[in-house]
């Protein structure tokens, strides 16, 4: 793609391409309405020039054409919206809503826990997002930490609908997807069900409660982590996180149940069910041990923990932009997160919260900066309270 030329007459590059095996998005701008888009080109002719089978390239212009076909059917908050399609040069493209944030898998990368929070309200935006494809007809089929993006406002959005499956259209059907996020009946060749994208859910909040998906890793052979997702039961997260709610515990186990017939009835049914376990958190009262005078200012009221943590999530990025990570407004937020967290219930949250504040700090600042210090008393503060339970 020419940098000066505009793509369907409209769309200007501006940053890219983010290259996959089959397709490059670039950042570009859509000087007709004046925004910033994300436009995906198939990589038809690369794959060609690779040598890859006649067979193999018409079905991977099939799937791009269904993406499209398939996002445009969806219309929600937590859905990547399509804006156009077309061809250019001889390749297709799709233009999509440009999503200004970091991939779940981004976050989870480290291994690290994600804390309670997010983690709950992250699940239900999914299972709402997903709600919506249903009820469109579309099955996503490769919902993974990759695929569900997190914006700078903390909220999700999935994305990446190339393997959608339309039930209404006659197509071919395909095993394709992620090992580590794809339902047991989906390894038997099967195309899935509704029920497929859920169990897929129940892999990611898996990984975001314990650092880990259920089945395997991504350096095992692709057949022994099918075999354990057909045969094997998962410990309950709470076996590797202490502190997981009971009621979680149960969400994860009915999502990895073998039998689709034995998993939740719907999207909405698994948000209705994490919305409750997160009403736990909004109904509880701060008080004043939360330590947080300012909380009328940034909630405009009275607030549980879920939602002053939630602000406290949107008041952190925004002087992170504004300031840097170094500023000392942006570490006393952290440091206020942190304490909310662990006062919310979440004490492994509080000290993973309150370690990564030590090390940024120490980086910042110094190995001895009384901040960092600070950091590292409250994470053995939380790990001690967390003993006690």
């Amino acid at each position: 793609m020419h940098g000066s030329q505009l793509i369907g007459d409209r769309y200007r590059k501006m940053t890219g391409p983010a290259s996959g095996a089959m397709a490059d998005v670039w950042t570009v701008e859509d000087t007709k309405l004046g925004r910033t888009v994300a436009l995906k080109f198939l990589a038809r002719r690369r794959l060609t020039q690779q040598g890859a089978l006649t067979e193999f390239v018409a079905s991977t212009v099939r799937m791009f054409e269904r993406e499209g076909l398939a996002m445009a059917r969806i219309n929600h908050p937590h859905v990547a919206h399509i804006y156009d399609t077309g061809e250019h040069e001889g390749e297709l493209y799709i233009v999509m809503e440009y999503v200004e944030g970091r991939p779940l898998a981004e976050l989870l990368k480290t291994g690290t826990i994600r804390t309670l929070e997010p983690t709950v309200r992250w699940t239900r935006q999914i299972c709402e997002g997903l709600e919506a494809a249903h009820k469109a007809k579309v099955l996503h089929r490769d919902i993974k930490p990759d695929n569900i993006m997190i914006t700078q406002d903390g909220d999700v959005k999935i994305v990446d609908f190339g393997l959608a499956f339309l039930a209404d259209v006659t197509q071919t059907h395909t095993s394709a997807g992620t090992p580590l996020y794809k339902a047991p009946e989906r390894w038997n060749g099967e195309p899935g069900s509704q029920r497929s994208d859920l169990y897929s859910v129940g892999c990611v909040l898996y990984e975001m409660l314990t650092g880990r998906p259920p089945f395997g890793s991504p350096a095992d052979d692709v057949m022994t982590i099918g075999r354990m997702h057909q045969d094997d039961r998962p410990a309950p997260p709470s076996a590797h996180r202490p502190g997981v709610p009971p009621q979680l515990d149960a969400v994860v186990q009915a999502l990895l149940a073998k039998d689709p017939a034995r998993r939740p009835k719907s999207a909405q049914a698994v948000a209705d069910a994490v919305r409750d376990i997160q009403h736990v958190l909004d109904s509880m009262d701060l008080g004043e041990s939360a330590g947080e005078e300012d909380l009328p200012e940034l909630l405009g009221g009275s607030a549980g923990f879920s939602e002053a943590i939630r602000a406290l999530d949107r008041r952190i990025s925004d002087l992170d932009r504004r300031f840097g990570p170094s500023d000392q407004a942006v570490i006393d937020a952290r440091d206020k997160h942190a304490e909310l967290t662990g006062q919310s219930g979440d004490v492994r949250g509080a000290a993973a919260l309150y370690n990564r504040l030590g090390l940024d700090c120490q980086a910042f600042f110094g190995p001895y900066d009384v901040r960092a210090l600070n950091a590292f008393e409250g994470v053995a503060r939380w790990i001690a309270r967390a003993g006690n339970r």
